[in-house]
């Protein structure tokens, strides 16, 4: 009995063992409930097992069917195939496995992952192991260890060359700065281990704030491609930035060959040519500019063609070198044809350095070969500039800001940069008619502020001995402060200077003021008050002047203002009037210096402030009384404001013409209800009473008088874009207006036009100019007009006409521009020019020749 029982146990034991581990020859089977069907031929798994092969392989998953006589393995559910020796693991619903050809095709989804470098999502997916390759004819998604992404429709991958093939292949980068840019390869072969790639009908396209528009579409094609991680290479190549349509592009630059320098960060065409709107206009046998990953690099800029009326054709070749991290320098010589016995050029230069605490700029040019015309002896054939600006922090630990500005300005010729207008300086405005050479420093304090300065004007015109003025040197203090039991602020400054002008008149001046403003007051009533004190010394020394003394001489003056105002209001439904009397009341019981030949205008907007007269060195003398009124009358809507589009925040009042179109259409936006002004009447006037007439005062302000003028405003908008508004000073008898301004606006989206009139008669001048500045701004798909002039009435002359046509789109910009222009100085004669531009956006702009209108013709 007692052996029975043990020959029952072992053949139980051997029973179990049976179903854990069976041997199909190619397969050892790890199951719980395995069935051995057809004399051994055919074995399956009814339970989540594994099935191990003796060349490293694992499958597991929920069953399985091994047909033996055809070594084949069909694993369905949840199946997992490892590769140990490969290091691939393959996921897939339905996997079969032909063990003797070593063949693995899947079913349906199926992820892969190779190496722990390579992520695969495909469909239908073969795996030959003998020879280590992946394939599938269905689309698939590679991503990187780096989550660089690659999609195929097709694919074959050789694992162990790390050697990728497909067809309809897009590449994703995923580098932080051009994470969005595309490659698209009709087929394509690459070498993941070496980084290099070979691939056909070849299109890239950029992400979109590439150049900083959102409009742009950066693209680039090429029929064939290849190149490594430090160049690529393109054949018959073609490259646009503008916004994609169904029209060909505005431009396109195509070339034989095209390369991509990624060490040298530069995009380089060999037999390149510009096209518009798919027609050839400019070619070039080699041209480059720098990738979009380049802030600066050494390089010819935009070469342009130009004509000027009087110094000729010329030729403009601009070139950038970048000298240092920190220092760099633009070459711009432009070259005139032949004129006479000699040839005209312009060599003008900028330099720019920056250190950890300093800018300098130094912007220079010289001319050679222009002589002027036979009315101006004097002028020589050879002109130069030089300007120059630094900027240095001194970065000092007591002060909130501390620095000091070296400026430097010098022409040889008073109109060298008006003929010469081509000239473009960083550091000069063209309308200005004097030089400045300064040194100042400037320094900010919790407490106080304080700056000082060495100055040189030279005034552009005039006698060479009376050109100069110096001011060696000069300074200003202030510091404000509050004390107990004054219910006010209190401000002290100090300021000084020496100064010589007409060759050989010196003035040396210290003022210090000590000034005191009260806080506002307001009365039960209504009635808001506040007053001013404010006292001076004056300290000055002068040889040869007319305003001050030769002697040292010092004085103590003072000045007293005193305010009120009582703020009415009308608030209805729709709207709101406002109506305010205002009156002024000023003493100074001193004399003050001569300025009674001292141009100074007192207009509304000053003639209720201390100092409308801007006099540093004298109190208005005298008692003064100013009355005014403020009258305004607004209608008021309530209206919606869009305030959100699509889950972000806007300001609505920036919204371009596109995006409100784009609310029309159906986008998710949200409204906010505010008032908004529509409609408004504004009224002010003002003048002045003296007790006494003072001749000291400035004759031009008229606020001499016992009575001064009459100063107004009218203001007025009748609809939400048009505004009118005149400014005037009428004598105090009512028979001339000496000054008015008349003024009109219209302002809507396509459509600007502004008049201005001035006349000025009697004591203020003698003057009559009307302007006009009109625009039609994107009036008809990106095309916009302007037109502005100026008319001198008092002698019937027009000093200008400037009409300007432009097409501007997010990649082109093309101008015409037509001038007309009367100004005429020393060899500078009136001219009227036609002249054409066209930007390239973003790389350059190629301006043709200028041409000059025959004056008889258009006359």
């Amino acid at each position: 009995m007692k052996n029975k029982i043990i020959t029952i146990l072992l053949v139980l034991i051997f029973s179990i063992n049976s179903l854990n581990v069976a041997n199909g020859d190619e397969f050892t089977f790890e199951v719980t409930d395995l069935d051995i069907l057809e004399n051994n031929t055919i074995f399956k798994g009814n339970k989540r097992g594994k099935a191990i092969t003796d060349t490293q392989v694992e499958l597991e998953s929920n069953n399985f069917i091994y047909l033996k006589k055809i070594n084949r393995l069909e694993s369905n559910g949840n199946v997992i195939l490892t590769d140990i020796r490969g290091n691939i693991v393959i996921n897939a619903e339905k996997m079969f496995y032909l063990k003797s050809e070593e063949i693995v095709y899947t079913v349906g989804r199926t992820l892969v992952n190779v190496d722990n470098q390579y992520d695969i999502v495909g469909y239908d997916l073969i795996f030959l192991k003998n020879k280590m390759i992946l394939s599938s004819n269905k689309k698939a998604t590679i991503t990187d260890i780096n989550s660089n992404v690659y999609k195929l429709a097709q694919f074959e991958y050789l694992i162990n060359e790390e050697v990728l093939k497909g067809e309809k292949v897009s590449y994703r980068r995923n580098e932080e700065a051009n994470k969005e840019d595309e490659y698209f390869f009709e087929k394509g072969f690459f070498n993941l281990k070496k980084n290099e790639f070979l691939g056909t009908d070849t299109d890239i396209t950029f992400h979109k704030t590439l150049y900083d528009n959102e409009e742009n579409d950066p693209r680039l094609k090429g029929t064939i491609s290849y190149g490594d991680e430090y160049n690529t290479y393109l054949d018959k190549a073609v490259f646009t930035s503008c916004k994609k349509t169904d029209k060909c592009p505005p431009w396109k630059m195509t070339a034989k060959k095209m390369r991509h320098d990624k060490i040298n960060q530069q995009i380089i065409y060999k037999d390149a040519w510009l096209e518009l709107y798919d027609f050839p206009v400019v070619y070039f046998p080699k041209f480059f500019h720098p990738d979009p990953t380049v802030d600066r690099q050494s390089g010819l800029l935009s070469p342009t063609l130009g004509n000027h009326e009087i110094l000729g054709e010329s030729i403009y070749a601009p070139y950038f070198y970048v000298i240092s991290d920190t220092k760099d320098l633009t070459l711009k010589p432009r070259l005139f044809n032949n004129s006479g016995n000699s040839r005209k050029f312009v060599l003008q230069t900028e330099y720019r350095q920056e250190t950890k605490n300093s800018l300098t700029i130094i912007d220079s040019s010289i001319t050679s070969g222009h002589y002027s015309n036979a009315n101006n002896k004097d002028a020589k054939p050879t002109r130069s500039h030089l300007f120059t600006n630094t900027k240095i922090d001194l970065d000092f630990i007591d002060f909130i800001s501390s620095s000091l500005t070296i400026n430097y300005e010098k022409i040889s010729n008073d109109t060298y940069l008006k003929l010469f207008n081509f000239i473009k300086s960083p550091l000069w405005e063209k309308s200005r008619g004097t030089l400045f050479s300064t040194i100042d420093l400037d320094l900010a304090h919790e407490d106080y502020d304080f700056g000082s300065s060495f100055k040189m004007y030279e005034t552009l015109g005039g006698n060479n001995s009376d050109r100069y003025t110096y001011v060696l040197p000069d300074y200003t203090f202030s510091k404000s402060f509050f004390l107990t039991n004054f219910d006010g602020s209190f401000t002290v400054n100090s300021n000084g200077n020496y100064r010589i002008n007409q060759t050989n008149v010196s003035t040396s001046n210290i003022g210090n003021n000590l000034s005191y403003n009260s806080f506002d007051y307001y009365t039960p009533t209504g009635i808001t008050t506040n007053y001013d004190f404010i006292f001076k010394n004056i300290n000055s020394m002068s040889d040869k002047s007319v305003k001050y003394k030769n002697s040292p001489q010092s004085e103590l003056m003072s000045a007293y203002y005193f305010d009120i105002k009582l703020p009415l209001q009308k608030i209805t439904k729709d709207g709101q009037n406002s109506l305010i009397p205002k009156l002024k009341f000023g003493i100074s019981p001193h004399d003050m210096k001569n300025h009674s030949l001292t141009g100074r205008g007192v207009n509304i907007s000053n003639v209720f402030s201390n100092n409308r007269l801007g006099l540093g060195d004298s109190f208005e003398t005298g008692e003064s009384i100013t009355l005014g009124i403020d009258f305004k009358k607004e209608k008021i809507n309530q209206i919606d404001k869009v305030v959100e589009i699509e889950g972000v925040r806007i300001n609505s009042d920036n919204l371009t013409a596109s995006q409100k179109k784009k609310l029309i259409g159906g986008v998710d936006f949200k409204t906010e209800t505010v008032e908004k002004i529509e409609e408004y009447f504004d009224f002010k006037l003002a003048t002045v009473f003296r007790f006494n007439k003072e001749e000291h005062i400035p004759l031009t302000s008229t606020i001499n008088e016992k009575t001064s003028n009459i100063f107004g405003l009218v203001g007025y908008e009748p609809i939400e874009n048009a505004s009118l508004n005149y400014n005037f000073s009428l004598t105090n008898d009512f028979n001339i207006i000496e000054q008015h301004t008349i003024g009109a606006i219209y302002d809507s989206e396509n459509f600007f036009t502004e008049f201005s009139f001035t006349e000025t008669a009697g004591i203020l001048g003698d003057s009559n100019v009307i302007s006009n500045v009109t625009k039609l701004i994107d009036f008809k798909d990106y095309h916009n007009l302007s037109f502005s002039t100026r008319r001198n009435r008092k002698i019937n002359l027009t000093e200008y006409y400037d009409i300007i046509y432009e097409y501007k789109n997010d990649c082109l910009v093309a101008e015409i521009k037509y001038r007309k222009d009367y100004y005429n100085d020393k060899d500078i004669i009136p001219k009227e020019e036609l002249f054409f531009s066209l930007a390239i956006v973003p790389f350059y702009t190629f301006s043709p020749n200028k041409m000059i209108l025959n004056k008889e013709r258009i006359d």
